[in-house]
């Protein structure tokens, strides 16, 4: 995908200057159409990051340094965010880059999605700039307007819709598989299976994001993703696809079963996928135990089976095995698969502890503390001792591993306010991932 030498560029000063004035150009003339036809605010914001990705597309052609773009991006980044704190530009602009009811960063978050992403892809394939922005740029627009005209099946915990995340697949779907059709090297049926993969791991991605997050999830995750799938044959994608379809089937069956609310299944689903993707199945086993029998550690109600935990509540259960998975990785580390089940046994033990609490009033915390550390060990130890081999060293590592959970459970215990009815709140959250965190930093001793 170049351009030919003939074109030539004109200094990027040049371009940051006819760019910006064209964004503020596309800002007056929504301007102009909210004052003479007021369509609906969610319309006019699309239009407005619809008009300005597309813009940004030509950037790999326009600018051979990052300075100039992180430049221009900053300054516009600079402006929504005046419209949404500065009464004047508020006034004027509100209702064009701001008028939905709810609270949202995603304006300000796009330019800098489109700075990051330029940097990351910088020297590289320009594909892995204008494909993620594309999806960004037109995928998520058409999401939100189908979602709002046609939205039924809502997703509980969110305000997006079963038919929202459809339109964005098949938005998704062509924006990447048209550029890699005509400018790419892939072959005809690696770009088809690339283009369903990646429309489908973003689409999970817009659907879990929240406050305008997706406009970082989105344009950032189809850069990495496609950056990893682009050199890979029909043989590496395939059970790639089908790791997908049959995450998606176990979710949907399990679905009434657990306490998650839609976008933190859909964020379940991608941090799955992408455990997978990275380390393989073993390094999935601890999340999906957790995944599948916390809600059995305690007697069903009504009150403990209500579908109330948001993404924040997954991201602390798996926030410290990611770390983990992302160290073993980053340093080459696989034994590091020690601490980063033991995160998950502590999770384990902690969830235990907060559901039982609440359940057996009647009970000493300290017998409950007991009898959660030891279901985490069976649960989650058990299985790391035969998948290991049953070796003396998996052994000890299991046994370090039950004092690990049960200083977890302890400590949360006593920290933890209102622990025979835990608060779903953010203090909660960050409490219980860095106990978790905190306990599975024991695994280091034995390593």
């Amino acid at each position: 995908m170049t351009v030919p030498q003939s074109w030539g560029a004109p200094p990027p000063w040049v371009s940051a200057i006819v760019l910006l004035a064209a964004f503020l150009l596309w800002l007056g003339v929504l301007k102009l159409l909210q004052h003479f036809r007021s369509p609906h605010p969610e319309h006019l914001r699309k239009l407005l990051h619809t008009g300005s990705g597309l813009l940004t597309l030509t950037f790999p052609w326009l600018f051979d340094s990052p300075t100039p773009v992180i430049l221009l991006c900053a300054a516009t980044a600079s402006l929504l965010l005046a419209v949404k704190v500065v009464p004047a530009f508020r006034r004027e602009l509100g209702q064009v880059v701001d008028g939905v009811d709810r609270e949202t960063l995603g304006e300000v978050y796009f330019p800098i999605a489109v700075a990051t992403v330029f940097v990351l892809a910088h020297g590289r394939d320009p594909l892995l700039f204008t494909v993620p922005i594309l999806i960004l740029s037109l995928a998520d627009a058409v999401s939100a307007l189908i979602g709002a005209r046609y939205g039924q099946v809502r997703y509980t915990g969110s305000n997006k819709s079963l038919e929202g995340s459809i339109a964005f697949f098949i938005t998704a779907f062509f924006s990447v598989h048209v550029p890699l059709v005509l400018f790419g090297g892939a072959g005809r049926v690696e770009t088809l299976l690339i283009s369903l993969i990646l429309a489908f791991l973003v689409m999970l991605l817009e659907g879990c994001a929240w406050q305008g997050l997706d406009n970082l999830f989105i344009p950032i995750g189809g850069f990495f993703l496609l950056r990893a799938y682009l050199d890979m044959d029909a043989s590496a994608l395939i059970p790639r696809l089908v790791v997908i379809l049959a995450t998606v089937l176990v979710v949907l069956v399990w679905r009434t079963r657990t306490t998650l609310d839609d976008s933190a299944l859909l964020a379940g689903m991608f941090i799955g996928y992408v455990t997978w993707a990275l380390a393989g199945r073993l390094w999935l086993a601890p999340p999906v135990i957790v995944f599948l029998v916390y809600t059995l550690l305690s007697p069903r109600t009504a009150e403990n089976s209500r579908r109330v935990h948001e993404p924040h509540a997954l991201l602390s259960v798996c926030a410290a095995g990611l770390a983990w998975l992302t160290a073993a990785r980053v340093f080459d580390r696989p034994d590091f698969y020690y601490p980063y089940t033991l995160a998950f046994a502590c999770q384990l033990g902690l969830i235990g502890m907060a559901r039982l609490a609440f359940d057996r009033p009647d009970m000493p915390l300290a017998a409950l503390a007991a009898i959660c550390t030891v279901r985490a060990s069976l649960l989650i130890l058990t299985p790391f001792v035969i998948l290991a081999g049953a070796t003396s060293t998996a052994l000890a590592q299991a046994g370090v591993g039950v004092v690990a959970i049960a200083l977890a459970v302890g400590v949360f215990t006593v920290i933890q306010p209102q622990i025979r009815n835990c608060p779903a709140n953010a203090a909660r959250w960050v409490r219980q991932g860095g106990i978790a965190g905190l306990a599975s930093l024991v695994g280091l001793l034995v390593m």
